[in-house]
């Protein structure tokens, strides 16, 4: 490894010790152990298509048999840092889904093994830029297995009605809604109190790194002029009334005021189609597709989002089997279309080179009517990620933090810039605290 790579593992290296995780020092138990029959692999995962993967995966092998363990999401990476401490490998998976903004904080803890000389091997396999969103100072630690193309959806009633084109970017998205649908009490975008994704997203897009690293030392910048950027649109929005605030937790009530046009367009992925056409009844065949709004500084869209990772957990028994398995969900045929299925499975992006073949299976059909055609032809072209992101060793707890905050300025009780400020402080003091060496 060079120095400055060295260095870098180094500086997140720190965060394990700090935080008691073992460091990346736990073990498996002994080998030498004998086992009768094929060996079993418990595989975490609440995603509706991973069933459909796991009888895939066990039809076509016959020494390694995969496990489907029910995790929810929102348990998982605290259930996985509840097993690791225990240091009972009993207790642990040797597969869980996961993503780039917490693999980042489980690698830093120790909790999850490094898999890059595996992952490279097979690099060629995946999108460009997949493998690198899941890899820390040269250290990969996940297989990628989705990404999250962005683009637009639209109520075409809505504009037809009016003689409005769809929007192209996020300034002509909101003046679109100061002169025309706000009178009318339309919506144009819906955001959650809980979910400071859109932020976090459009700063990203606009080329804001939150997270850099500089030789063995973190670069923390919430402030850039791409961020603020993003923090003025969303700021305008709340300010202007032009947005609905309804919570994910309160999802029917949302798909609601889309069914009845009270909503004019979402920014979205393929994995979230389901759920729509799943939940009309008056507006099936009413939406349709168009690319993501270009971002303040760019010409062209572009999606940033989180990219999905099965990774293994440091205290697998069997951990060259689980990383074989990870690789072939990831990659062969069956399993990712049981992933991208919009109705059993969870209508996923495949991570891999050539995603052309399973693009037509997310396409919600009934949602997007006579405009399901092209719809498809807007995902495929929705594949061009900003690259260069990275989450930092204390990634999910900046989060939750950012969470904490967002909530508070869509209740009008902060400005959004001043949740950007605050995040700087806040995340650099953290990391401090833990011992990560930060330079301002």
């Amino acid at each position: 490894m060079h120095t400055s790579r060295w260095l870098a593992a180094a500086a997140i290296l720190t965060l394990a010790a700090a935080c008691g995780g073992g460091g990346g020092q736990a073990t498996a138990p002994p080998a030498g152990q004998q086992q009768s029959g094929p060996v079993t692999l418990e595989y975490w995962t609440d995603k509706l298509g991973a069933k459909g993967a796991v009888a895939a995966f066990n039809a076509a092998h016959q020494d390694v048999r995969l496990k489907f363990v029910e995790v929810p999401g929102v348990d998982l990476v605290k259930n996985l840092r509840n097993a690791h401490k225990a240091g009972d490998a009993a207790t642990m998976p040797c597969l869980a889904q996961t993503d780039n903004r917490n693999g980042g904080q489980l690698l830093a803890e120790g909790v999850i093994k490094d898999l890059t000389k595996d992952v490279s091997a097979a690099s060629a396999k995946f999108s460009p830029g997949a493998v690198e969103a899941l890899t820390l100072a040269g250290v990969t630690y996940g297989v990628p297995d989705k990404r999250d193309p962005l683009f637009s959806m639209f109520h075409k009633p809505t504009f037809d009605k009016r003689g409005l084109t769809y929007p192209t970017t996020w300034e002509e998205l909101i003046e679109l809604g100061r002169k025309h649908l706000k009178k009318d009490g339309v919506a144009v975008f819906n955001l959650a109190g809980e979910d400071p994704s859109t932020l976090m997203g459009l700063s990203w897009q606009g080329g804001a790194r939150w997270y850099t690293i500089q030789g063995d030392a973190w670069k923390i910048n919430f402030t850039d002029d791409a961020s603020k950027w993003a923090a003025g649109v969303m700021q305008q929005l709340l300010d202007d009334e032009l947005v609905q605030k309804i919570s994910y937790a309160e999802y029917a009530a949302m798909m609601q005021e889309y069914d009845q046009g009270k909503i004019a367009m979402r920014q979205v992925s393929t994995w979230q189609l389901a759920g729509h056409q799943k939940n009309m009844k008056n507006s099936l065949g009413d939406w349709e597709a168009g690319p993501n709004l270009i971002v303040k500084g760019r010409t062209s869209p572009v999606s940033a989002a989180d990219t999905a990772a099965l990774v293994v957990p440091s205290l697998c028994a069997h951990p060259e089997q689980a990383v074989a398995a990870a690789l072939w969900l990831a990659t062969e045929s069956a399993p990712i279309k049981a992933m991208a299925d919009p109705v059993s499975g969870n209508g996923w992006y495949p991570a891999v080179a050539d995603a052309a073949p399973y693009i037509d299976a997310t396409v919600p059909k009934q949602l997007w009517g006579e405009h399901a055609a092209a719809g498809a032809k807007v995902i495929a072209e929705s594949g061009e990620f900003a690259s260069d992101w990275v989450y930092g060793p204390n990634s999910t707890a900046m989060y939750e933090e950012l969470a904490d905050k967002w909530g508070k300025a869509m209740n009008g009780e902060m400005k959004v810039e001043a949740v950007l400020e605050h995040m700087q402080k806040w995340t650099v003091d953290d990391l401090r605290q833990k011992g990560v060496k930060v330079v301002e």
